[in-house]
């Protein structure tokens, strides 16, 4: 079949040249299959809407539209093609927090140059961002890298103990990828309905994704359509990918980057601070949209996430403009999972009154089927003089409580008392003893939990539990924003990701269970609009 590479610009070039790309594969049938390979979803989504305009011309002579062209990213495509075969192997795939317990148990095994630092959380991050680093890498290049020093060997010792754990069990990437290639040199049915594949704008490409397209260029056309700016160094990894694909680095046109910029479409804006550059912005979509501009029509790029993500997302929200992106608010910080997470950092600090109060505060927290009043039990606790520990909250609770009954005692026994004194006493002295068994009950839970270690399963069941206990089932979030109850949804799927751990990593301390939760919740940012 073989591999072709075309070299546009990016921009409108590109589009028309992946339009005409499509079009000749069809050869004017509209129901022909075409694969477009993208770097990411939202430039396949892009591509997609601007086809299917026919702003670019019709890729069939049928009319305006787009169909049976199917646009993926390598990773996708690969899961497509060689997920079914590892899962009937009886693989899963891997996760971070997978990985990580895998990495765990090697360090407990041997820690080498690591002992002093083996349980240290960084420690664990740094390793599994090597591992992922040095699966690209064969056995030979693996031994190059160990030959460096002794903390080099010990990086790859840890890596191939992690890898020996996982491998019968769990795939990663290049697993799946590795999966997919021999799917595709089999010469499976599925290879014959991807009949022609397209290579848009490639970007970073690792060699086991560059190997998975370039056999399928064995088997159907494959045309790489690759952008350059026309600076080296912004160019450097897409040179690299055409490299890896087409066998050979491929010279790109040379060009002008300026004349990538439309001088007539560009403005300048010079803003004094970050907020006041994505005021700007937003003022230019609002000039857009009153211009006849659809939203849909109209993107925010910016630079790093920090701070221009979460300042676009305020800043359209003021301006009650509709986003759709992904979301700046990790599910650490939505309600369940900061309730959760809360909640397991209380026994941390002792179970502090402030740090209880601070956890109350913050979330719509239940006691029993009803609204716990944090109001009420805040000002109970701080006459009562607790600071922290069981104890405090035991005893001083209770010698409030039997004040407080002794005092409502004295009222009903004096006749020149009004009835309502006693009754306030009576309700002070139950508020008391409330908030005792509610503090006291998390403290004994989460003490009977930490106890000793236990299965990934175990408290993974025990939390979701908690979770339900303190915020409720499904039931109670009818009257939460919708992006919130979506997110406490994911909180439990997490729950349920971690507890599949017990294949990988015996039983571990509660606050090895919360950190790894935590790491997963941080992760996950899902999206918004």
């Amino acid at each position: 079949m073989g591999l072709r590479v075309e070299w546009v610009r990016y921009g409108s070039e590109a589009a028309e040249s992946l339009r005409a790309v499509i079009a000749d594969a069809k050869a004017g049938d509209p129901l022909a299959p075409v694969t477009v390979i993208v770097p990411s979803n939202h430039v396949g989504v892009a591509a997609r809407r601007l086809l299917a305009s026919g702003a670019l011309g019709p890729v069939s002579s049928r009319g305006v539209g787009l169909t049976a062209v199917t646009f993926l990213t390598t990773y996708r495509l690969a899961e497509l093609l060689g997920a079914s075969s590892l899962a009937a192997a009886g693989r899963r795939p891997i996760s971070t927090p997978v990985l990580a317990a895998a990495l765990r148990s090697a360090l407990a095994e041997d820690a080498g140059v690591f002992a002093p630092v083996a349980r240290h959380p960084a420690t664990e991050e740094a390793l599994v961002g090597a591992y992922r680093e040095l699966r690209e890498l064969g056995p030979t290049a693996l031994d190059a890298v160990a030959s460096v020093g002794t903390r080099a060997a010990d990086v790859v010792r840890l890596h191939r103990a992690a890898r020996h754990r996982l491998v019968d069990s769990w795939y990663d990437e290049q697993d799946l990828m590795s999966a997919a290639r021999d799917v595709v040199g089999a010469g499976s049915g599925l290879t014959a309905d991807l009949a022609s594949v397209v290579v848009h704008l490639p970007q970073r490409l690792p060699p086991t994704s560059a190997s998975l397209v370039a056999e399928l260029a064995h088997h159907v056309p494959v045309v790489v359509l690759a952008a350059t700016t026309g600076d080296e160094r912004a160019d450097g990894e897409v040179l690299t990918a055409v490299g890896r694909l087409a066998g050979v680095a491929e010279l790109a046109p040379p060009h002008d980057p300026a004349a990538v910029v439309d001088a007539g479409r560009t403005r300048l804006v010079t803003a004094s601070d970050a907020d006041d550059e994505v005021r700007a912005a937003v003022r230019s979509v609002m000039d857009a949209v009153r211009s006849g501009t659809s939203l849909d029509r109209i993107a925010i790029l910016h630079a790093s996430p920090d701070p221009y993500a979460r300042l676009v997302h305020e800043q359209l929200a003021a301006a009650g403009i509709p986003a759709n992106g992904e979301s700046v608010v990790p599910l650490a910080s939505r309600v369940a999972g900061r309730t959760l997470l809360g909640l397991l950092a209380l026994p941390e600090q002792g179970f502090r009154r402030q740090d209880l109060f601070a956890w109350l505060a913050a979330a719509p927290v239940l006691e029993g089927e009803r609204a716990a009043p944090s109001g009420q039990w805040e000002r109970l606790s701080r006459e009562a003089g607790v600071v922290s520990g069981r104890d405090d909250w035991t005893s001083r609770l209770d010698v409030l409580a039997e004040s407080a009954d002794a005092e409502a005692a004295v009222i009903e026994a004096d006749p020149d008392e009004l009835p309502w004194k006693a009754e306030r006493a009576r309700r002070k002295a139950s508020d008391a003893r409330r908030l005792r068994r509610f503090a006291v009950g998390l403290i004994d839970d989460l003490d009977r939990e930490a106890l000793a270690p236990r299965t990934w399963s175990e408290h993974a069941r025990w939390a979701s539990g908690l979770l339900r206990r303190v915020l409720g089932g499904v039931d109670r979030r009818d009257g939460w924003p919708e992006v919130e109850a979506k997110a406490a949804e994911r909180v439990e799927h997490a729950l349920a990701r971690l507890a599949s751990l017990d294949a990988v990593e015996g039983p571990v301390a509660l606050d090895v269970f919360a950190r790894t939760l935590e790491l997963e919740l941080d992760a996950d940012l899902g999206r918004v609009g």
